[in-house]
């Protein structure tokens, strides 16, 4: 294959992915970043992760989490504090330590979001096959590495 072939290939398929992202559901008033923040936060409590950790995920736990700087998770959660959908709470022997966690409004919200997007992921499962799923996320996941990795061994790339 060419490198122009693969080059045209792989803008052909980044066009499909940017279309995927309309798989999650779109919140009034919450795009998608926040939706995402929001899932991390959930996940993070369901996994157990921050068991022992009350009352919520520690905020740099999630900067990391989520490869996003701490000013930036902090704006995204103040913008999610005002909407009422998360509550942060400073640590009582360390103020500088914040917790976050979804109030009882972003738990609703964020369940209805999720379960519309497991009946869009789970339509396009059953057309496309739960194995060709389980290898394209797996492809998916190095891709996403091998570009995380040029962006940070060779930043003059982008």
């Amino acid at each position: 294959m060419s490198a122009k072939d693969r080059t045209d290939d792989l803008f052909g398929v980044l066009h499909y992915l940017k279309r995927a992202k309309d798989l999650i559901p779109e919140i009034p008033g919450v795009p998608q970043g926040e939706f995402m923040m929001m899932h991390k936060i959930h996940c993070c409590l369901q996994e157990g992760e921050c068991r022992g950790e009350q009352p919520g995920v520690k905020v740099s736990k999630l900067s990391a989490r989520l490869g996003m700087s701490m000013p930036a998770v902090s704006q995204m959660l103040k913008s999610l504090q005002k909407k009422g959908l998360v509550t942060r709470t400073a640590a009582t022997d360390d103020r500088r330590v914040v917790y976050v966690a979804l109030t009882p409004a972003g738990e609703k919200i964020f369940s209805d979001a999720i379960n519309r997007f497991l009946e869009r992921v789970n339509a396009v499962a059953e057309l496309f096959g739960e194995e060709k799923i389980q290898q394209i996320t797996v492809l998916l996941e190095d891709l996403g590495r091998a570009i995380e990795r040029v962006r940070k061994d060779q930043p003059e790339k982008f």
